[in-house]
């Protein structure tokens, strides 16, 4: 059995009024976290942050967590960054939207889809622990403005240029997002922030469909406000917690900090009262 973990954090775009404050640190606080409390080795730790986090580079390094995996593995997938949508690329005027992750070097032309991370997660091995978390925004409903860099706190959403001339022209983009990386529909999002999936992996998300992941300062530093308080629920619990305990957790220490946000946890039911970043049960 091996552990392995990928984390991603982009302060800085190659777009812009882009730029962002916490992400870098956000991979800081789960590499140590990791090491603390999980049993990660820092060689078995993959870092790509700012401009090192091009599509090319997270492709292939979210592809080689997956491909070379095997069973019993447990493997880390965080991301810290924007997110945004594109119209999907195989509908026809807009009818519907692609979640998608933003590397430094965004392509509008050629995003980085959940429809790709959602096909790169399905070719996991069997037996093969799996957790996603992902600290951005993905459909953007609250923002369509880029904020100042000293706003206390920015959204984690990134404004297409679809919606910008939608915006300017009065004339409102067709359809509504459609995300492939969470399977469960906006309907059943909205009855519960725990959501039982058919998917192989775990899946933290930053907020709800309504909601803004926030990037934030917090006790001194600028920060993810998911990251930062998930950090702190694994400190205060020595890593002890299953899934179900670090989400009910999270919940009230997020509000208390004066963030409305909530994280989604989805997943199969039989995974989420495993410890955290245990192996799979088989």
């Amino acid at each position: 059995m091996s552990k392995k973990a990928l984390l991603i954090g982009i302060n800085r775009y190659r777009i812009a009024g882009a730029d962002l404050r916490g992400c870098v640190n956000d991979v800081r606080n789960m590499q140590s976290a990791l090491t603390s409390y999980y049993g990660f080795r820092s060689a078995d730790i993959t870092l790509l942050t700012d401009l090192a986090a091009t599509t090319k580079a997270m492709r292939a390094a979210i592809a080689g967590l997956v491909k070379g995996s095997k069973k019993g593995d447990v493997l880390l997938l965080h991301y810290s960054g924007h997110g945004s949508n594109v119209p999907d690329d195989n509908g026809d005027e807009a009818d519907r939207r692609d979640e998608i992750l933003c590397p430094t070097d965004l392509d509008w032309k050629d995003p980085l889809r959940d429809d790709w991370l959602r096909t790169t997660f399905d070719k996991l091995p069997a037996g093969v622990s799996l957790t996603a978390i992902m600290d951005c925004c993905h459909s953007g409903t609250n923002t369509r403005a880029i904020q100042p860099p000293d706003a206390p706190s920015i959204p984690r959403y990134l404004p297409n240029p679809w919606d910008i001339m939608a915006e300017e022209s009065n004339r409102k983009l067709r359809g509504t997002v459609v995300g492939q990386l969470r399977t469960s529909s906006r309907a059943v999002r909205k009855k519960t922030d725990v959501v039982n999936a058919n998917i192989p992996e775990l899946l933290i998300t930053g907020c709800r469909d309504t909601q803004t992941s926030a990037d934030a300062y917090i006790d001194g530093s600028y920060n993810g406000a998911l990251t930062y308080y998930l950090a702190q629920t694994i400190k205060q619990a020595k890593g002890q917690l299953s899934y179900r305990e670090l989400h009910s957790r999270m919940v009230p220490q997020l509000k208390k900090g004066g963030y409305d946000q909530v994280p989604q946890l989805e997943g199969r039911k039989g995974n989420f009262d495993r410890l955290f970043l245990s192996p799979a049960v088989v």
